[in-house]
C-alpha cells in the first residue's frame, strides 16, 4: 500500500507533466490568436478593447483612398477598404512569442511595424481579441488541457 507522501509525490509529478504539456501548447494558442487578429483585420474589422465585440474599422479618407489607388494595396483588397493592408507589412509582422516566464506575447518583431501599429490603433484599433475570439482560444486551450490529463492517467 502506497503512503500518503508517495501518493502526493506521484500526483505532483503527474501535475508537472500536464503543466509542461500545456505550456508547449500555449504557443499554438498564441499563433491561433495571431491568425484570428490578422484575418479579422483583413476583413475590415477591429476590436477597441480586449473582450469587446468586433466593429468595422473606421472608413478611409478620400485622399488616402486616392493614394491607395496609385500604390495598389497588397493582397485581396480594394483601395477603399479599411483593413490596414497598404503594404501588408504590419499585419505580416504580427507574431506570438513565448516569454521566459511561460507566457505568450502577441506583438511585432520589427520596431517600425510596432510603431506603425501604435499610431494606426489610435483610429483603427485592431490588436485586441473580441469576446468570441477569446472563447475560441479558451476552447482550444481547454482541449489541450483535457488531452494532457488523458495522457497522464
Amino acid at each position: 500500500m502506497a503512503s500518503t507522501k508517495q501518493e502526493i509525490d506521484k500526483f505532483l509529478k503527474d501535475l508537472n507533466k500536464i503543466k509542461k504539456s500545456v505550456e508547449k501548447d500555449l504557443i499554438d494558442v498564441g499563433e491561433e490568436a495571431v491568425k484570428l487578429i490578422k484575418k479579422r483585420t483583413r476583413l475590415g474589422f477591429g476590436v477597441s478593447e480586449h473582450g469587446k465585440p468586433k466593429k468595422k474599422l473606421k472608413k478611409l479618407s478620400s485622399g488616402y483612398v486616392s493614394a491607395r489607388k496609385r500604390n495598389k494595396p497588397k493582397g485581396p483588397t480594394t483601395p477603399s477598404k479599411s483593413n490596414l493592408t497598404l503594404s501588408g507589412d504590419m499585419l505580416d509582422d504580427l507574431e506570438a512569442t513565448e516569454k521566459s516566464d511561460g507566457t505568450i506575447e502577441i506583438g511585432f518583431s520589427n520596431k517600425k511595424e510596432e510603431e506603425k501599429a501604435g499610431w494606426v490603433s489610435e483610429d483603427r484599433p485592431f490588436n485586441n481579441l473580441s469576446k468570441s475570439e477569446i472563447k475560441q482560444l479558451q476552447q482550444k486551450l481547454g482541449e489541450s488541457i483535457k488531452e494532457a490529463i488523458k495522457k497522464n492517467q
